[in-house]
């Protein structure tokens, strides 16, 4: 049995709106960098500069993957349209290291694997990062500035941080979470004892 061409362009043209109906809004990506437009003061380095190394963040499993998470009581929800461009530990590590990189312009702050040995090391651990459905956030962090030298004191300490903030879109999350890690980075900073 022949379909008349007009029925098969018809049945052709249903077909694809149905499927149009079904596609689901695109996949957001978000970091917790900020933008490649923001004025960075250019380094000065010497040959006999101090080199610190941020260590990758520890994280509890639940949270350092790629899904942007909220949280409501004890369930934990995750967004269906965003997610973060990369796990949530690496991207924690660069926004610390940046900013602490950037109030030690003479020395080298970094989280790459280095040369040789660096003087000191940044060991940070998280143990508590929530953002409810209300706004509150919560940062509980450890670490530890290990210095090369064993006859040099490790130094201890740790932060618990809180912010407030719209949660109405995933990009309010990214920034809420943004201000608590520049929070951490802050108060990790105040930690590395001066190489002057």
């Amino acid at each position: 049995m022949m379909f008349p061409p007009r029925r098969i362009a018809l049945a052709f043209l249903g077909a694809c709106t149905l499927l149009a109906g079904c596609a689901s809004p695109p996949l957001r990506l978000y970091t917790l960098g900020m933008p490649g437009d923001r004025d960075v003061q250019q380094p000065h380095l010497s040959t006999r500069l101090t080199t610190i190394e941020i260590s990758r963040t520890v994280l509890p499993d639940y949270l350092d993957s790629q899904d942007m998470i909220t949280r409501q009581g004890e369930e934990v929800i995750r967004s269906p349209r965003s997610r973060w461009a990369t796990r949530l530990s690496l991207g924690i590590t660069d926004l610390v290291t940046n900013e602490i990189a950037s109030s030690h312009p003479n020395e080298l702050i970094t989280d790459q694997p280095l040369a040789d040995a660096a003087n000191m090391r940044v060991q940070i651990n998280v143990s508590r990062f929530d953002v409810n459905v209300d706004g509150q956030a919560v940062l509980d962090a450890n670490w530890a500035v290990i210095p090369r030298d064993p006859k040099k004191p490790l130094i201890r300490n740790r932060a618990h941080l809180t912010a407030t903030g719209s949660v109405s879109t995933d990009a309010d999350t990214a920034s809420l979470m943004r201000n608590l890690v520049i929070q951490l980075a802050d108060q990790v900073n105040l930690s590395i004892p001066s190489t002057q």
